[in-house]
């Protein structure tokens, strides 16, 4: 095996200047926008799934970027915030508390209330490293990337949960919507459908 990678190395060498790594790839574009066009698509040429008891809405992908849904500025993006850490699972999570608040009116509940963060689960990697808690604190554009999907429950794909009135403790069904709920705010998408 390495008389097969030495030839490669060689080659290799020969095509970089001496001491050059190869360049990084170039940053992505922004996401493109959503049926809400006044939102980003979350994971490009993912598809929607989910099941109605979820905190949020599944979008399955293999290792797919992962933008913000709209401007705001991270509260955190790091590991854990999940119950899905063994295994396979990847385990990085990002909330963003959102510049502009999301209007969103429960006919159930028949009051006005308001998307004011947005939560990712079960991304392999983040674009940025911060703590909960931390000082510094990244401000993120409408439709920037924020990191790449994973694994959680042993399956690909990003857990989006949008989180209301500053609420953002996920320990009270009052404040998170639905997967169908989630869907509807993206734009009223069906389940099984991939995403721009």
């Amino acid at each position: 095996m390495i008389a097969a990678i030495r030839p490669f190395a060689f080659v290799l060498s020969l095509l970089l200047p001496l001491g050059a790594a190869p360049a990084p790839p170039a940053p992505s574009a922004l996401a493109p926008r959503l049926k809400n066009a006044a939102l980003a698509s979350p994971m490009p040429k993912g598809w929607l799934g989910g099941w109605g008891g979820d905190t949020g809405l599944d979008i399955a992908g293999d290792h797919l970027e992962v933008f913000a849904l709209a401007a705001g500025t991270l509260d955190y993006s790091e590991w854990g915030h999940t119950r899905w850490t063994t295994g396979k699972d990847t385990a990085f999570s990002v909330r963003l508390a959102l510049d502009e608040p999301i209007v969103w009116k429960s006919a159930a509940e028949g009051a006005e209330r308001r998307i004011t963060h947005v939560y990712y689960t079960h991304l392999s990697k983040v674009d940025t490293l911060q703590r909960e808690g931390s000082a510094n604190r990244k401000h993120v554009a409408a439709g920037e990337r924020i990191g790449v999907s994973g694994i959680g429950n042993g399956t690909p794909h990003l857990h989006l949960g949008l989180l209301l009135d500053n609420q953002v403790e996920q320990d009270s069904w009052e404040f998170i919507l639905r997967e169908h709920e989630v869907r509807k705010v993206l734009g009223d998408y069906k389940n099984g459908v991939r995403l721009p």
